[in-house]
């Protein structure tokens, strides 16, 4: 066995009397599968999981074992049949056998009860039965194709799995079974695998290299070790080469951060003991401590790019074995938070955890990258106060074309946050969550962002309030990442603009002014903000017909619209909590409209202002409070292309800002 020293079996062996929990979360997350007979595809039938939402609720669809054709919202109640439902059904059968596979071995090596090793052997056996002649198949967007899967990378993390498995219970297999699984799946797939990895830098990547690199190690192939580890696209060159210099994966979600990062130590705790283990690398822990700089009040994690609520569920107890073969006060201060509030009894603590986790407290603080970079900053304040402002790099194919957005959280709400998105395959996917519209910052022409790198241009606190000043500047010469993308916005609307943001954050307000110029001069300019809750300040303007077409605003309804040349007030109520936009009005249409929520089943509040001349200057103050309006009033006075914003508090102290 490569991934398990002898003394860490014995070790885990007499700890699990002192970790039942664990054991029997074990045996309970492989109950189904051990209970039914085994099930695989005769051909290479299976789908993409993502297709697997309801395309109008864009919730996961109730999965069924016993029944491959009634698929179920749990949402709306509408049940679906045939394709792409059915084939994705059996993708999500092999999902479920590979993993549980993997658990069947570890609780073999931990308890010795054969009849979890027997399971698995079988289960292995009776895809290498088939693997060798399943199709070729799968038009997924940015993916090779799969054999066992609908794409490369789930064919990877097929192959992974059950390479490690294989590892664990290699012993207790006859030299047939070795034999018949070895040729009859893992080594044909390593070579699929090979002829299928791009040379790019992607978190696929990352998954493919690991595979064949575990496949390579336990069959001693030198030419798998050295195509998956050490050339170019290899894992040592992803790690390098992915992060940024602010430390985030260059796909720029926490998603992908720690997807690519499940996939990189997936490799190291199956390398560990041999020489081609890496875990030492400085980017392992600085991919990892970055994350204590980003957090959300509430513990919670934020929605960059294309992050959904399934990519991030699982990714901190990933600082199980980082923290016992990295350390660090960072990475052990994300476990103290994560066990606050559940048990350390999980599989993961068990198996790759320290022992004991000392104690460990962190003040959270305001974060920013050195001005001239890219990357993101993050501001708090009282009352759960929080903004991101998003000043970061084009990322590929998981990029959501909105620099210069800001997501914003008080008192335990996301008030006017980033929405992430949902399951690729459902219809708002790319019809909506993932498009400039979307998102809290400025679309030109209706069109999605280019790519360009935002940054920093400013960060200093005077008089007891922060100023932060990025600028997108479409102008200025870019290079696209090594990364295979799909062309989805408009070059020709944005190569002559310049947008910059400034921010002003106070202790319970915050200003901002978006600048534009370089514009077509006959191209709208909308500036976006979403906002949850009730809306109970609307203005009264006009119904707005035919507002658009174009994703994503034709997802939007109840569309109203007001011209003014005087300052507009909004306001929204979500629960307790009550959010007040202050807007300067200088001509600009300002509309209305609520559009989908995340998920979808619900609405969130759109202000919308839209103004034409190649240039534009957007200015508000944004304040929330749990009782009385803590702004009483606003002005604004626009001198030579900046703006002075004049704000009475409640307790009539008076503030000028952007002097």
């Amino acid at each position: 066995m490569i991934q398990f020293t002898k003394a860490q079996i014995t070790q885990l062996q007499k700890k699990r009397e002192l970790w039942p929990e664990a054991i029997s979360q074990l045996k309970e997350e492989v109950s189904e599968v051990m209970a039914e007979p085994v099930l695989v595809p005769k051909t290479g039938i299976a789908n993409w999981f993502l297709y697997y939402y309801c395309p109008k609720c864009s919730v996961q669809l109730e999965f069924n074992r016993m029944n491959g054709h009634y698929h179920k919202c749990p949402a709306c109640g509408q049940a679906f049949t045939g394709e792409p439902y059915d084939s994705t059904w059996w993708g999500i059968i092999n999902s479920r056998n590979y993993t549980t596979a993997f658990k069947m071995g570890l609780l073999y090596l931990v308890t010795k009860e054969e009849t979890y090793a027997k399971k698995a052997i079988s289960i292995m056996t009776e895809y290498s039965k088939y693997y060798k002649d399943y199709e070729v198949h799968g038009d997924i967007p940015y993916n090779g194709p799969g054999k066992s899967g609908a794409q490369t990378l789930d064919e990877a993390n097929f192959l992974r799995s059950f390479a490690m498995t294989y590892d664990l219970l290699s012993d207790v297999m006859t030299k047939a079974e070795q034999t018949f699984i070895r040729d009859g799946m893992l080594l044909p797939g390593a070579e699929f695998l090979m002829e299928h990895r791009h040379n790019q830098l992607h978190n696929h990547e990352v998954i493919i290299n690991s595979a064949i690199a575990i496949i390579g190690l336990i069959f001693h192939m030198d030419s798998y070790v050295k195509f998956a580890v050490y050339e170019p696209y290899g894992l040592l060159y992803q790690l390098e080469h992915g992060m940024l210099q602010n430390h985030m994966w260059f796909e720029g979600a926490f998603g992908y951060h720690f997807y690519a990062l499940t996939s990189f130590f997936a490799y190291e705790k199956f390398a560990l003991h041999t020489p081609h283990s890496h875990i030492s690398h400085p980017n392992y822990k600085a991919m990892m401590e970055l994350l204590v700089d980003y957090l959300e009040p509430g513990f919670r994690i934020p929605m960059l790019n294309d992050t959904n609520y399934g990519h991030t569920s699982s990714s901190l107890y990933l600082y199980e074995f980082a923290y016992r073969e990295i350390g660090g006060e960072k990475l052990l201060y994300i476990l103290n938070e994560l066990y606050k509030n559940e048990k350390r009894d999980n599989v993961e603590a068990f198996i790759y955890g320290v022992d004991e986790l000392t104690p460990c407290v962190h003040l959270s603080e305001n974060y920013h990258v050195e001005e001239g970079l890219s990357g993101n900053t993050i501001l708090r304040g009282a009352n759960g106060r929080y903004l991101l402002f998003k000043h970061d790099s084009y990322g590929g194919e998981h990029d959501h074309y909105d620099r210069l957005d800001i997501s914003y959280l008080a008192y335990g709400k996301r008030l006017s946050p980033d929405l992430g998105t949902t399951g690729y395959g459902a219809l708002l996917h790319y019809d909506y969550y993932k498009n400039t519209g979307s998102h809290n910052t400025v679309m030109i022409g209706e069109e999605n962002q280019a790519p360009v790198n935002a940054v920093l241009k400013r960060y200093e606190e005077l008089d007891g309030v922060i100023y932060a000043e990025a600028q997108a500047d479409w102008t200025a010469p870019y290079t696209m990442p090594d990364s295979y993308t799909i062309v989805q916005w408009k070059e020709e609307h944005y190569r002559s603009v310049k947008m910059t943001r400034k921010i002003a954050w106070t202790d319970d307000y915050f200003a901002e002014v978006f600048l534009v110029t370089g514009a077509d001069p006959d191209l709208a300019i909308d500036w976006v903000m979403h906002v949850s809750g009730e809306n109970i300040l609307a203005f009264n303007g006009r119904p707005a017909e035919g507002f658009s077409v174009k994703k994503p605003y034709r997802h939007l309804h109840s569309i109203k619209e007001i011209k003014s040349d005087s300052p507009i007030v909004t306001a929204y109520q979500d629960g307790e909590v009550t959010t007040h936009i202050f807007g300067y009005g200088f001509g600009q249409t300002v509309y209305s409209a609520k559009g989908p929520d995340n998920p979808s089943i619900s609405d969130i509040n759109y202000r919308i202002e839209r103004s034409f001349g190649g240039e534009a200057m957007f200015a508000h103050v944004i304040t929330s409070s749990d009782g009385a309006c803590k702004v009483g009033a606003v002005s604004f006075e626009a001198l030579n292309g900046s703006m002075m914003i004049h704000v009475k508090e409640a307790d009539g102290r008076e503030r000028k800002l952007f002097v």
